[in-house]
């Protein structure tokens, strides 16, 4: 997956940080049919925005017969492949999803630590802004509880 990543200079759908395209990323994940990806992703959308704005833009694709129509491509961060690469259910896709449990069970071991002060201020946020999700699906459940009692 690592080589299908694009550095972001001279992207304007990236300017922060690299991105996988949304048809290499399936070709890495071993898609028959790449384009596929382009519905797990817009039926994931919600979650993955929450992890950053979702880069997409309009590319015009010629049929058989000449026809010009536009479709969506998507530009995806990191952690917005590695949550799509989580949900594709390839054989592929799962071997990665399976190595990035392992990291993740390592890091939450403390095996694995930030290597200067800046990733640790990044690792922080991180657990930061999953504490606050957490915070706010247990206030919603709590909330449509009591709604249902009412």
């Amino acid at each position: 997956m690592t080589s299908a990543l694009q550095p972001s200079a001279g992207n304007t759908l990236a300017p922060a940080e690299a991105t996988v395209q949304d048809l290499k990323l399936a070709e890495a994940l071993g898609y028959a049919r790449p384009t596929d990806i382009r519905k797990l992703i817009n039926r994931h959308l919600p979650m993955l925005e929450v992890m950053g704005l979702v880069r997409h833009r309009g590319v015009p694709i010629v049929s058989g017969k000449g026809r010009v129509s536009t479709v969506t491509e998507y530009h995806l961060t990191k952690a917005q492949a590695a949550f799509i690469t989580a949900k594709a259910g390839t054989k592929l896709a799962d071997s990665l999803t399976v190595f990035m449990a392992e990291t993740f069970a390592m890091v939450s071991d403390g095996k694995l630590v930030a290597v200067d002060e800046s990733a640790a201020e990044e690792l922080a946020a991180a657990q930061t802004r999953k504490a606050r999700r957490r915070h706010e699906e247990e206030r919603d459940a709590r909330s449509e509880a009591f709604a249902f009692l009412r």
